[in-house]
């Protein structure tokens, strides 16, 4: 499989070192570069690693050349950017770079609870570094929760409440809080880029106990606990730790390549990006009209 990768940043660097230790063909392109030299006769797929606000017309580009494409996280901006794509994915197929649906972390998640009601859900993503002017923590961080929300819960959130803190001058908030509620869980989002240090981590509470996925130490935990009593009690026979062996970033860009070559529909096919698109918006327009929004059942 012949792949081309636009982005040279951090990220669009990464993803070119990974499928060459896959022993893939793979030639790189600036944000700016012209992309005329990408073609089907050359290659087979794209994947997009470049500023939000480009994803849309670069995609758009390659989709019309009937070149299969994978856009990184957010995959839309919003939902006018993903009606006006929609009609090009006859022409190509199109997948979201929701890398967090192909990690063996995930896998060992959905595994630990399958027997196990979910009673709430805790995401945390903050970091110390560079502030957005563009976007808000929402488009910056929540796409991934969402698109982990989407896959393990399988419907729409009744009711969605973001509230955005401003802690420095900048035009967009520093801190977001976001409470979703999914017929009998609820979900709290903690996204934010003015933290004192690096946190990316998922807790999953069930009715036998919490699931702890922190994936910016590459480490996962179930605590068996129950109520006996009024109080805690720990089954520590029943505990499980997981180390991930594989990259998500390999196994990611495995799917793309099986949906390309195989057919095989990835976790981030086009209908799972419309529904995190639309759930985005929602807690977006929530952030920004300071109230409740339902989410349609018809979006």
């Amino acid at each position: 499989m012949r792949l081309a990768v636009i982005g040279t940043g951090y990220w669009g660097s990464k993803i070119v070192d990974t499928i060459k230790k896959m022993n893939l063909s793979v030639s790189q392109y600036d944000n700016n570069d012209s992309t005329d030299s990408i073609v089907p006769s050359l290659i087979d797929g794209v994947i997009i690693a470049t500023p939000a606000s480009t994803h849309m017309n670069l995609a758009k580009n390659i989709l019309r050349k009937g070149i299969h494409c994978l856009v990184e996280k957010p995959v839309f901006m919003n939902m006018a950017e993903y009606n006006e794509l929609e009609p090009y994915t006859t022409e190509a197929k199109i997948m979201g770079g929701h890398i967090l649906l192909y990690s063996e972390h995930y896998e060992f998640l959905k595994q630990t609870i399958v027997d196990k009601e979910i009673l709430h859900i805790e995401h945390r993503r903050l970091n110390w570094g560079r502030m957005q002017n563009d976007i808000s923590p929402i488009l910056h961080y929540a796409p991934h929760d969402i698109a982990i929300l989407d896959n393990l819960l399988g419907c729409m959130p009744d009711s969605i409440q973001c509230k955005g803190i401003h802690i420095t001058r900048q035009k967009q908030p520093d801190f977001v809080t976001c409470d979703l509620k999914y017929k009998n869980t609820t979900v709290q989002m903690q996204l934010g880029w003015y933290h004192h240090e690096k946190v990316r981590d998922i807790s999953v509470i069930t009715d036998k106990g919490t699931l702890i996925w922190q994936d910016d130490i590459n480490k996962s935990k179930f605590i068996s606990q129950l109520i006996e009593d009024g109080r805690q009690i720990q089954h520590m026979e029943r505990n499980k730790v997981y180390n991930e062996t594989n990259t998500s970033l390999e196994r990611q860009i495995s799917a793309f390549i099986n949906y390309c070559e195989k057919n095989k529909l990835p976790d981030s096919a086009l209908q799972h990006i419309k529904r995190v698109t639309y759930i985005v918006e929602c807690m977006e327009k929530s952030l920004k009209q300071n109230e409740i929004i339902c989410p349609s059942k018809e979006y």
